[in-house]
């Protein structure tokens, strides 16, 4: 089973494409304005080059957080930080977490060896107005999780 879930990464790619076409008028505007006009006009390049700066950076954000299931681990990743990784191998259960749990919090992972890793990187924006009228649903992640898992344990079932 291999899936993707991102969520305020669309977002960010929305925002670097439209970066990216700014950068682009602006670009063909000081050109204009340096061949029209003055030369002088050619130190405005700057402008430009900072929009598809952070143009990359959104698309480098975007790109980042998501949780990724694999037949053989889920990884999950969020904006800034390492991305983390748990084996399926490694998993006893994925723990749903209580209403009224931190509104980030996904879901927990119990490990073989007892620990719990809390799995929390499908952020949402506070501001998101969805978050604003209710608490975050994370169920489809929880289910995309839990599916996993189950595919691995059916697929080692088969194996023995």
């Amino acid at each position: 089973m291999n899936a993707v879930i991102r969520r305020e990464g669309k977002i960010s790619f929305v925002i670097g494409w439209m970066l990216t076409i700014m950068a682009a008028l602006a670009l063909i505007a000081v050109i204009l304005l340096a061949v029209l006009g003055d030369t002088m006009f050619l130190i405005f390049l700057f402008g430009p080059l900072l929009l598809l700066i952070g143009a990359g950076v959104n698309f480098w954000l975007g790109s980042r957080a998501r949780l990724e299931i694999t037949p053989d681990e889920f990884i999950w990743c969020g904006f800034v930080g390492r991305a983390r990784r748990i084996s399926w191998r490694e998993l006893d259960r994925i723990l749903i977490p209580a209403p009224g749990s931190r509104p980030r919090l996904v879901a927990a992972a119990r490990l073989k060896n007892g620990a719990v890793v809390e799995v929390d990187a499908l952020w949402l924006s506070p501001t998101n107005p969805a978050n604003m009228l209710s608490a975050p649903n994370h169920s489809q992640a929880q289910r995309t999780l839990i599916d996993g898992h189950r595919a691995f344990l059916a697929g080692a079932a088969g194996r023995r």
